[in-house]
């Protein structure tokens, strides 16, 4: 057994074991090294893609802005037209009450015998008064 320690803790032996550890580690880091060359072209892949990607992004940013421009102007001249319609509808609203009115006014007008000098110039009370108030009615 002793021959077998000394054999053990001889020169050449000790060698060869850290020989082959060297060759061994020298074997790691060299495919720690082509890991490491690999995983940089693999990050510089991704970085021009996400390069791209933002530049992606900004176009789509700057065209949804675009879309957002028109929109909001489609919906203020759609308002526009809403409230001139609104108007339109109340101004012929009016219009037909006016009329209307107008109508009434006309329809109770009652022909009385006049004297010589109404024929000439004046009209009966209930339509002169009728006439006046739909005349002087405000704005």
């Amino acid at each position: 057994m002793l021959d077998a320690i000394t054999a053990f803790l001889s020169p050449k032996p000790r060698l060869l074991a850290l020989a082959a550890v060297a060759v061994v580690l020298l074997v790691a880091l060299a495919a720690v090294g082509v890991r490491c060359a690999l995983v940089q072209a693999e990050l510089r892949t991704e970085q021009a893609t996400h390069a791209t990607t933002r530049e992606q992004l900004a176009a789509a940013v700057a065209e949804g802005n675009r879309w957002a421009a028109v929109a909001r102007q489609a919906n203020a001249t759609a308002d526009a037209q809403a409230e001139y319609a609104a108007a339109c509808i109340e101004r012929e609203q009016k219009t037909a009450t006016d009329a209307a009115a107008r109508a009434a006014i006309l329809s109770t007008v009652k022909p009385r015998p006049r004297t010589d000098a109404e024929r000439q110039e004046v009209v009966d009370d209930a339509t002169r008064m009728a006439a006046a108030d739909r005349l002087n009615r405000p704005w």
